[in-house]
């Protein structure tokens, strides 16, 4: 063991003596594992990393798709309604919306980006507060009541400095007063991943261009994108086919508004950032992967030369250290260790990386 270590600090002291050689190779290395990290960073974010909730295998998306409208995957409130109350696969079912809003607090006003949630978003994804409370279940289900808050963690910490004692107080959304109740746990940005949501609030906090019982009860006003939680021992297949059931259901009886309406059931994991059929995410993410890989191997080869070209220049000083009484193999461990030396050097810019890309 002793031996090991002094043959890392020969190294350090040996790689100074050739700056060319040292920057060359600490350079190549770095951008090789630059591309890596930045591409697994994505994949991670977009495909990999579950939503740190309870059960996150069991959260599944719901899309509409209808002929009159293609590309369409939102529902309106009353048929979101029905399939709440008619779907028996599922625990329950949420929703929310995104939207940009104006926030005013301690005389500074800002844009909001804030998702509109049903009542029990937070309870359906069974996660607890980072400080105060959540939106609870009985709050929110009529238009103009409960008008509460729940900030985004990210948020919180840049706009109040982390602020306990932020629970209580009073804001302006687009003039409207309402309460920050309380803030969303740490590592929750949302169920739409590409997005840190700033805050959370009901429905019913909803401003309308329009006439707003319209858009309580009009079932072509489609706003909101749904998922639900299956119950245990439920599959996505069962789910899809008891959803066909209702829509058909739907459709006899609301036929102005859904006929030709299909539903689709998309595992959460696999309906970023969008649903669909043939999602092509998976696919360009395994490609660009490999090329990442590729572009490391590249990096490791193009070292790896250099260090065969700067083991013949050193082939005098292994000769003096071999008539010293030096072993073949602890010549060899020496390279070994120098260029292990060089892979942690090469790697700190990434491991010093603030937050790295993973906060994507």
């Amino acid at each position: 063991m002793g031996s090991f270590w002094q043959d890392i600090r020969y190294g350090f002291r040996t790689l100074p003596k050739s700056p060319g050689f040292t920057a060359i190779a600490l350079l190549t290395l770095a951008l090789g594992m630059a591309a890596n990290t930045t591409i697994f960073s994505i994949v991670n974010a977009l495909l990999l990393r579950p939503l740190p909730v309870r059960g996150p295998g069991q959260i599944v998306k719901l899309t509409t798709e209808q002929i009159n409208n293609p590309g369409g995957t939102a529902f309106s409130y009353p048929e979101f309604t029905d399939f709440q109350a008619q779907a028996k696969s599922f625990a329950d079912l949420f929703f929310y919306h995104i939207t940009l809003r104006g926030m005013a607090a301690d005389g500074k006003a800002e844009h909001f980006a804030v998702s509109l949630v049903s009542p029990n978003f937070f309870s359906v994804l069974g996660i607890a507060p980072a400080a105060g409370r959540l939106i609870l279940p009985t709050e929110g289900g009529k238009p103009g009541a409960d008008p509460v808050v729940v900030l985004g963690y990210s948020y919180w910490q840049k706009r109040f400095a982390g602020n306990p004692d932020v629970v209580g107080k009073q804001v302006l959304i687009d003039g409207t007063p309402a309460t920050i109740v309380g803030v969303a746990p740490k590592g929750f940005s949302g169920v739409y991943n590409i997005i840190d949501c700033q805050g959370y609030m009901s429905v019913s906090m909803e401003k309308f261009d329009g006439d707003t019982k319209k858009f309580w009860t009009d079932r072509a006003d489609r706003h909101f994108i749904a998922l639900a939680r299956l119950k245990p021992g439920i599959s996505v297949k069962q789910a899809q086919a008891s959803l066909n059931v209702i829509a058909d259901r739907l459709a006899q009886q609301y036929p102005e508004s859904d006929k030709g309406i299909t539903i689709g059931v998309y595992p959460e994991r696999l309906a970023r950032p969008e649903p669909q059929k043939d999602n092509p995410i998976p696919m360009v993410a395994v490609v660009f992967s490999i090329l990442a890989g590729l572009v490391l191997l590249l990096a490791c080869f193009n070292v790896a030369n250099v260090l065969l070209v700067r083991v013949t220049v050193r082939q005098r000083e292994m000769a003096v250290r071999a008539a010293l009484g030096a072993g073949r193999i602890r010549l060899v461990r020496q390279f070994l260790t120098e260029s292990l030396v060089l892979a942690l050097f090469g790697a700190l810019p990434e491991v010093s990386w603030p937050g790295g890309p993973a906060e994507f």
